[in-house]
């Protein structure tokens, strides 16, 4: 059995898993309900396809927010005691968030332009710059995402990585209040100044606020002030986020108050597996604990997989009578694409991780 802190990060790793795993069935339901293409179409439709149910999976963005919260959290003792300078903190973070956002970006424009012999509309200089950087900028179809379409959650990531970073330079060990009056003052400014343009867009979406969630439940847990939340909530929760999710569709909630009616039941997950005991011994834990290791590759790759590889892929296996129901084809797709993912964590991004921590180990050296 695991103790204490590795336990606690083994049983966010599990939950991390469930986020990656739960988007990627959203988008390979989503390719072959709400995209289905043409070879499929005479085929028996998905079961799967109702909206209610597809969009309401998408809440495992939402648990990866108030996951990063926490984990700020969890990494900020040495910045807030002045140990360490909160630039080095910053450093830390874009080197683990952009190398393998680089490289799956430069493999979409690749592999985009190999199918179509020419450049996407959308690959402008402009467009490839402020994707590069995660700056929000509109693409072709008036959204503010980058050429990767899933990383509008990675400038997220980024922008409350600067937040943090910012109020770890100003105040330390009280960095919570700066970090909230920081993202208030922005949220307020773009919202009046900025509403039309795409950062304004961007930096007025109170989902943001669901970092601050993981920030509170990390707070309150280091100090023994969190509550204990039972595990049997997680039904509860499935309930609400659900609920929430046709009544979007029925156009009774609006997506604004996402942070809320998402935001809050991927919080209470989070507060109820902090104490989830996790068995290192036992294979599937192991397993599921790994899954986690590996959701920012899963979650990185898995659409360009869907609509970059498997759509050249299927209108063969249709032809030849492989796939004969719809479901049959969200289901190869999904597991294809977890496996996708990890190849991608073991071929990318570990290697990365890995050369980017030897490297800091050598300047270490060097300079003692």
């Amino acid at each position: 059995m695991q103790h204490n802190a590795n336990s606690r990060l083994d049983s966010i790793q599990i939950l991390r898993a469930v986020a990656a795993i739960i988007v990627v069935f959203a988008h390979s339901i989503r390719a072959y309900t709400v995209h289905v293409p043409g070879y499929l179409e005479d085929l028996p439709q998905s079961w799967l396809s109702a909206p209610w149910f597809r969009d309401g999976l998408g809440f495992g963005v939402d648990i990866f927010f108030v996951i990063s919260g926490f984990i700020m959290v969890h990494v900020s003792t040495p910045y807030a005691e002045g140990r360490k300078p909160a630039g080095d903190f910053l450093l830390r973070r874009a080197e683990r968030i952009y190398p393998p956002y680089l490289i799956s970006t430069g493999l979409l424009l690749i592999l985009t332009a190999a199918w179509s012999g020419t450049a996407s509309d959308d690959f402008s200089l402009w467009r490839i710059a402020t994707s590069a950087l995660l700056f929000p900028s509109l693409n072709a179809n008036g959204l503010v995402q980058p050429i990767l379409g899933i990383g509008w959650t990675l400038s997220y990531e980024m922008y409350f990585y600067l937040a943090f970073a910012l109020a770890l330079a100003i105040g330390r060990a009280r960095y919570l209040p700066v970090l909230i009056g920081i993202i208030a003052g922005v949220w307020t400014i773009a919202t009046i100044a900025w509403s039309d343009t795409a950062p304004g867009i961007f930096f007025r979406n109170p989902i943001v606020a669901e970092f601050l969630y993981g920030c509170l439940i990390a707070y309150l847990h280091r100090s023994g002030r969190l509550p204990t939340v039972p595990l049997f909530v997680v039904l509860p929760c499935i309930i609400v986020v659900f609920a929430a999710s046709y009544l979007c569709e029925s156009g009774v909630l609006p997506e604004a108050l996402r942070c809320i009616y998402w935001g809050a039941p991927a919080a209470v997950l989070l507060s109820a597996f902090i104490r989830l005991p996790v068995d290192r011994e036992r294979p599937l834990s192991r397993l599921v604990v790994f899954l986690g290791d590996a959701s920012y590759s899963i979650y990185l790759i898995h659409i360009i997989f869907i609509y970059q590889v498997l759509s050249r892929i299927y209108p063969k296996l249709a032809f030849h009578g492989l796939v004969r129901h719809v479901d049959q084809a969200v289901v190869m797709t999904f597991v294809t694409s977890v496996v996708a993912g990890i190849v991608f964590h073991l071929a990318i991004e570990k290697p990365t991780n890995n050369w980017r921590l030897r490297s800091r180990k050598k300047e270490k050296t060097v300079t003692a």
